[in-house]
């Protein structure tokens, strides 16, 4: 049986607007366990917010209006397979987490099998994948040893990866920031993985039907990440609810009179359409400027 979790990110909002945002999420599942649950992350800056939240423990919403929370909901995603050549965690012998090790490389389960996440939320061995991270995926098992599969849609499934520290993510903006709930309100123990690298303005990271987003750790040093969301159709001023109404290198803004997809933009060297400007994307109520690797993000208002 397919079981699911899910991923949370948050709002931003623009800096030296006057526009506010609706919160409501997205959220994309994964096999193998039982949802996800998001950080809060305290209202506006004062500008546009966008209205993207997935779902994650540990990490969350990016400033929005009032405050953000995130649910452990979505359905199972489906989506072909890329392969990768994949061993399993090899050998069976001495493993310093038991009974398996989920962070590559993985120990503790017999050659040819790997170490996963089963439906009740615990560690087991099962027939290794071979799907690497950030491809394809639609079953429990396809991702290669290290992953699991991720519904960032209900069509779309990729393979997400289990982490340790930030050093095992890929930079800029993946962090290992991402809990996976118990179903049942808590988070399952030992589990984290690293939120998607992606660019905003390209989508460059994220699958053919997601775009990227942005979101911040609820706590700790509060750091700025980006993630891949379900993605729609609207682009330009198009009228939007939430950012999965919007097509990927757009999310959805309230504009003051209306919610409308605008153009993710990077503010040192943009590129907006005519009559619009970048106007830089700020996060929480701290208005921390949305800047991951060397790019400054900015929407065209």
């Amino acid at each position: 049986m397919r079981t699911s979790f899910a991923v949370a990110i948050g709002l931003v909002s623009l800096l030296g607007s006057v526009l506010f945002a609706c919160a409501k999420g997205s959220s994309y599942t994964g096999s193998g366990g039982n949802g996800g649950e998001g950080g809060e992350e305290n209202g506006p800056g004062p500008g546009p917010s966008s209205n993207n939240s997935s779902s994650a423990s540990g990490m969350g919403g990016a400033g929005g209006m009032g405050s953000v929370s995130s649910s452990g909901s979505g359905g199972s995603g489906a989506g072909s397979s890329s392969s990768s050549s994949a061993s399993g965690s090899g050998g069976g012998g001495a493993c310093n987490e038991t009974p398996c090790k989920l962070v590559s490389p993985q120990c503790g389960c017999a050659a040819g099998e790997m170490c996963q996440i089963d439906g009740t939320g615990e560690r087991a061995c099962v027939p290794a994948g071979n799907v690497p991270i950030g491809g394809l995926c639609d079953i429990d098992n396809d991702c290669a040893p290290g992953g699991i599969c991720l519904a960032t849609t209900p069509t779309i499934s990729t393979c997400g990866e289990f982490c340790s520290t930030d050093a095992q993510c890929t930079a800029p903006g993946g962090l290992c920031a991402v809990k996976l709930n118990d179903g049942s309100g808590g988070q399952v123990a030992g589990v984290t993985l690293c939120s998607e690298n992606c660019n905003a303005t390209t989508n460059v990271g994220c699958a053919a039907g997601t775009g990227c987003t942005f979101g911040r750790e609820a706590a700790g040093q509060m750091r700025l990440f980006t993630t891949c969301r379900e993605a729609g159709s609207g682009t330009q001023n198009s009228a939007c609810t939430d950012d999965t109404d919007c097509a990927a290198t757009y999310g959805c803004f309230n504009t003051g009179s209306a919610n409308e997809c605008l153009k993710y933009c990077n503010v040192n060297a943009a590129s907006c359409p005519a009559g619009a400007s970048c106007t830089p994307i700020t996060i929480g109520a701290d208005a921390v400027e949305v800047i991951i690797g060397n790019v400054t993000y900015g929407a065209c208002l």
